[in-house]
C-alpha cells in the first residue's frame, strides 16, 4: 500500500472555493475582528452575586453614618468683645462660619499652661492647609488679662509657633474675660490670694504666676495669687454653639480633632 499523500495546498484552496464549502467572505464574517473581544455572557446568578457584593459594603457604610451619634449642643456662646494678639477686636461674630477649639491659659503660668499650649500646637500641626484656611481655628483665652497684654500674648504665640491666621490669643478687661470664660464657655476661672494650704478642686489647676521681666520679687509677692482655671479644651461649632469638652490627653485630643473635622465637613 502506498501512504496517503497530503493534499496539495492548491487542492485545498480549490476545494474551499467549491460550491459545497464556505467562501472567503463568509469565513471573514464569522471570525471575530482582531483585538475585539467577544461578548461575555453572564448568567443571572452571577449578576445577582455581583449586585449583593457591591451592596453589602455600601449598605454598611450608610448604616454606620446613620447610627453615628449626634454631638450634643451644650450651650450657645453669648456675645463678647475681647482683643487678640495683634490688637484687633475679636468677638462672637468672628467665630461664626468656622469650627473652633479653645483652651484657657496665661503667659506667666509655668506648669499646666505650657503643656496645654503645646497640645494645641500639636493640633495645629495636624490641620490640613484647607482646614487652616477656612475649616478649623484655635483660641487661647488668657485667664490673667490684667497682665497678659496683646503684646505679651503675641510673644507667647510666637514662642509656640502659632499661626496668626489660625490661632488667636485673647485678652481684655477682667470682667469681660471672666464673663466670657465662666458664663460663656462654662469653664472655671478664679483669682485667689496665694495660700500654699489651699487645694484646688479636682480638674482645676492652681498656678501662681511667675515674674515678668522687670518685676522684683517684692512686687510679685505683693500681688501673689493663685489663678484657678479649667484644663478642658472646648469644641465650638460654626454657629457659636459648644459641642463638647475634652481632656488634653492623647485619647481626648484624638476625639477632639475627629469631632472638629466632622463638624467642619458638615456633620452634626
Amino acid at each position: 500500500m502506498h501512504p496517503l499523500a497530503a493534499p496539495a495546498p492548491d487542492a485545498l484552496a480549490g476545494h474551499a472555493d467549491g460550491p459545497s464549502g464556505p467562501d472567503d467572505a463568509s469565513l471573514r464574517a464569522a471570525a471575530p475582528a482582531p483585538g475585539v473581544p467577544g461578548k461575555l455572557a453572564l448568567s443571572p446568578g452571577w449578576l445577582l452575586f455581583a449586585a449583593l457584593a457591591l451592596a453589602i459594603p455600601i449598605g454598611a457604610l450608610i448604616a454606620s453614618k446613620a447610627t453615628e451619634p449626634r454631638l450634643p449642643e451644650l450651650a450657645v456662646l453669648p456675645d463678647f468683645s475681647l482683643t487678640d494678639q495683634a490688637g484687633k477686636s475679636f468677638g462672637r461674630k468672628d467665630l461664626l462660619g468656622r469650627v473652633w477649639i479653645a483652651d484657657f491659659v496665661f503667659t506667666s503660668c509655668a506648669d499646666a499652661c505650657p503643656r496645654l499650649t503645646q497640645k494645641l500646637r500639636s493640633l495645629q500641626d495636624k490641620l490640613t492647609p484647607q482646614e487652616q484656611a477656612r475649616g478649623i481655628g484655635l483660641l487661647s483665652l488668657s485667664v490673667d488679662p490684667e497682665r497678659d497684654t496683646p503684646a505679651k500674648l503675641a510673644d507667647y504665640a510666637k514662642t509656640f509657633g502659632a499661626r496668626d491666621a489660625v490661632w488667636h490669643f485673647l485678652t481684655g478687661p477682667q470682667a469681660e474675660v471672666e464673663r466670657t470664660v465662666v458664663k460663656g464657655f462654662r469653664i472655671a476661672m478664679a483669682k485667689m490670694p496665694l495660700d500654699p494650704r489651699l487645694l484646688a478642686p479636682s480638674g482645676v489647676t492652681a498656678t501662681p504666676p511667675s515674674p515678668h521681666p522687670g518685676e522684683t520679687a517684692e512686687e510679685l509677692h505683693a500681688q501673689a495669687f493663685d489663678i484657678l482655671h479649667g484644663e478642658k479644651m472646648v469644641l465650638v461649632d460654626a454657629r457659636g454653639r459648644i459641642r463638647g469638652y475634652y481632656d488634653a490627653d492623647d485619647s481626648g485630643l484624638q476625639r477632639l480633632l475627629r469631632d472638629a473635622r466632622r463638624l467642619s465637613s458638615g456633620g452634626a
